[in-house]
């Protein structure tokens, strides 16, 4: 019953994170969240020796450790593989340690954010992070743009990837994660009903019919992450991807195209570009 808990806790907590994950910007990108707290993919090796080691005895002892050792996946390593029993003093003390990371670091980050989100409210104005609100759209748009590749990225390579390079293999917690990770992305691009976020600013600039293909592209891609499987690490040779694939390329030609050319967006390279 415990365990059963604890693995709910993480479910609960790794989907939070996933809702707030795509827009690495402010607080997040400062405090390097990403890597403190949500580091992928799972280093077992890692996780392992910090174990063998006793490296969650202490604060400091923790601390040494490198973060491909800790975070949700190193928690969900624990908890749902259990190569070796979760009663072994070791392994407790280095789940309640890297457990105990996370909780102090969200209280940080959320006041962090709370702070940023007054200041860029204050766009324009003496004192304020970006000398004009276009500024920040810009910086929204790209880190918007950068959110949907990496899905589509993530999703397009799955038949080719290996299993434990897989988000959330071990849960089986893939999908739900993946789509936490999209309700962030509609939410600025669409709104929850599908007029509001970006799709206003496209309507209020006299193109309506931009602001109803850009929702219409959003809208789409819900549905066809419905159809992946559970456990991302199953879709194998049988293209339940290629729906979620194919509705996020078309999403993606929405902002690279009209959208950036309306609101007049320089798009930037991002990390996704890389290859």
């Amino acid at each position: 019953a415990i365990l059963t808990a604890a693995r709910e806790q993480w479910r609960q907590g790794y989907r939070s994170w996933m809702a707030v994950a795509p827009l690495n910007w402010g607080p997040s990108a400062e405090l390097r969240s990403q890597r403190v707290i949500a580091f992928k993919p799972t280093r077992v090796a890692l996780v392992e020796q910090a174990v063998s080691d006793d490296l969650g005895r202490s604060q400091g002892s923790y601390d040494e450790a490198g973060a491909a050792a800790k975070g949700f996946t190193a928690i969900e390593y624990l908890l749902f593989e259990q190569q070796k029993p979760l009663t072994d003093p070791k392994r407790c003390r280095w789940l309640q340690r890297t457990g105990q990371e996370i909780a102090e670091h969200t209280p940080t980050l959320l006041k962090n954010w709370q702070d940023f989100a007054a200041n860029v409210g204050r766009s324009g104005q003496d004192g304020a992070l970006y000398a004009k609100p276009a500024q920040a759209l810009e910086e929204v748009v790209n880190l918007t743009l950068a959110g949907v590749n990496e899905m589509h990225k993530e999703l397009s390579r799955l038949q080719q990837q290996k299993p434990e390079l897989v988000t959330a293999q071990r849960s089986g917690d893939g999908k739900a994660l993946v789509k936490a990770q999209f309700t962030l992305l509609q939410a600025v691009l669409t709104g929850p009903d599908g007029q509001s976020g970006i799709a206003a600013l496209l309507a209020a600039k006299g193109q309506p019919a931009q602001a109803k293909a850009l929702a219409d592209a959003t809208r789409a891609v819900a549905p066809a992450l419905d159809k992946l499987p559970d456990n991302l690490a199953r879709v194998g040779n049988s293209g339940r991807e290629k729906p979620a694939v194919q509705a996020l390329e078309k999403l993606l030609a929405q902002i690279e195209g009209p959208l950036a050319h309306t609101l007049d967006i320089t798009l930037s390279f991002n990390e996704s570009d890389g290859d």
